[in-house]
């Protein structure tokens, strides 16, 4: 056999390696090597023959994720390679709105590099938050004023409006000190593997979609306001700029302060801060959960594929236990530090759908009546139209907006247990210890966006909030109507 083996190597005779001649040493050093060589390809041959089932798997998944990749449409040029960049360019459009309106008092919050990420105090993004959160704090202070002075459900409406924008603005200048270690969190995860092809372009949608209805509901405001005061004037002369000036800052106004339009255009550009800071927390929470949602359905595609094989080995399973635990620690740790501006969302939100359904609905049982107080003696006005339009879309704008943040962020719990069907279903070839760790895992931790821990946004609770909705709104209405 070793003749056969080294059959091709010449030889030197035997005395000439006992007289030191013919270069004997230098032959046997390379008959060793040889034989060396070919104990480790022996060696080798025998790992890879135990170990060709779980490189089918791996090679099997590889395939998959690349096709997937493929099939994305994106170049070799724009493809992801890592968490922090994808979550950058996801909230790219979010960031870049919230510094516009003092929210995310960041320097390089859009940089590739985490550590040019630095939150301090002299910058002009801090000055400039502070000074938008000093003017809507004293704002809502006058307006709580107002309404203590002449309590009226209409002036109850701009502290509903004021209150939440100032908390907002707070609530981001509170956590701008922990946005450069969350960006740390994310690039420790090791969830690069798990990059969903498609989040990019869904939260750019949904911004721009937000933006847009947005606008649209501030224009339609501004427009019903000049409206109003263009042909329900009753023959007055009045100077438009300025009675549109008072009439969007009255809570300021109406206590007396003395009208200067400089102080107006002020208060107008504070107004439209606290539009886009009223309606930031919903879409900044479902671009979020888009993307804690995205990190979820790529795991879960991969314990599909995985689970649809006849025999994986339980290091396998291991492995991916192990991304999904470290996907679950991400999203509670995004949750710890977000959770108390889901709170400020729900109550904005529920307390305005609440008040505006409740005026809307009281003001149908009068409509007539009402649009008479409001314009008398026009009985051709276009405000006839605009109003009742505006009214429409604002409340409808509101409903929408809710229910579309409370669906998109119950979908990070939703993913959380799509694969404990899954894994129920593993055939017994593949079972093991760590598919049944990973089944209680999947079954007990509850994974979801949370209200400061006190309520879990779960598809059971927009159908709760939105069943307490409607009956408030019936005993406000049984209530207005026995009046």
């Amino acid at each position: 056999m070793r003749r056969t083996m080294i059959k091709d190597i010449k030889r030197p005779k035997l005395t000439h390696i006992l007289s030191g001649k013919g270069n004997g040493v230098n032959c046997f050093s390379k008959i060793q090597k040889y034989e060396i060589s070919k104990e480790l390809e022996t060696i080798n041959f025998k790992v890879l023959q135990q170990n060709h089932l779980d490189n089918g798997a791996k090679e099997g998944s590889a395939k998959y994720w690349i096709s997937n990749d493929t099939n994305s449409g994106d170049d070799g040029k724009n493809k992801i390679k890592d968490q922090f960049t994808s979550y950058q360019k996801a909230m790219k459009m979010v960031i870049i709105w919230g510094q516009c309106i003092g929210i995310n008092p960041l320097t390089g919050i859009l940089q590739k590099d985490v550590s040019k990420m630095r939150f301090t105090k002299c910058s002009f993004q801090y000055v400039f938050a502070m000074i938008i959160a000093g003017a809507q704090f004293m704002a809502t202070i006058l307006a709580i004023y107002r309404l203590y002075k002449y309590p009226n459900v209409g002036f109850l409406g701009s502290v509903a409006f004021l209150s939440p924008a100032c908390l907002t603005t707070i609530s981001f200048i509170r956590i701008a000190p922990k946005w450069p270690p969350l960006m740390k969190e994310v690039i420790n995860s090791r969830l690069d593997e798990y990059i969903h092809p498609r989040v990019v372009r869904r939260c750019k949608i949904a911004s721009a979609v937000y933006i847009g209805m947005c606008l649209v509901d501030h224009a339609m405001s501004i427009g019903s306001n000049i409206v109003h005061i263009l042909e329900c004037r009753e023959g007055k002369v009045v100077n438009v700029l300025d009675e549109y000036l008072r009439g969007m800052s009255s809570w300021l106004f109406e206590l007396n302060v003395p009208f200067e339009v400089w102080l107006g255009m002020f208060l107008e550009y504070l107004n439209l801060v606290n539009t886009a800071a009223w309606n930031y927390l919903d879409i900044f929470i479902v671009c979020i959960s888009l993307y804690l949602t995205s990190i979820m359905e790529q795991i879960n595609k991969k314990i599909h594929l995985t689970a649809s094989k006849n025999y994986v080995p339980a290091s396998t399973w291991g492995v991916l236990r192990k991304d999904y635990n470290r996907a679950t620690n991400l999203i509670k740790i995004f949750d710890d530090m977000f959770s108390g501006l889901v709170v400020i969302a729900f109550a904005n939100d529920l307390f305005a759908i609440c008040l505006q359904l409740y005026n809307v609905l009281a003001k149908v049982i009068r409509s007539p009546q009402l649009i008479d107080k409001i314009c008398p003696g026009n009985d051709n006005s276009i405000f006839r139209l605009v109003f009742p339009a505006y009214v429409t879309y604002s409340t409808a704008f509101l409903i929408v907006r809710f229910i579309t943040m409370a669906l998109v962020a119950s979908g990070v719990h939703s993913s959380s247990l799509v694969s404990l069907p899954v894994l129920y279903a593993v055939p017994a070839t593949s079972f093991c210890k760590e598919v049944e760790r990973f089944q209680n895992q999947v079954n007990t931790d509850t994974v979801a966006i949370s209200g400061l821990h006190f309520f879990y946004i779960t598809r059971n609770l927009v159908l709760t909030v939105t069943g307490t909705i409607v009956t408030y709104e019936l005993v406000l209405l049984q209530l207005k109507t026995d009046d």
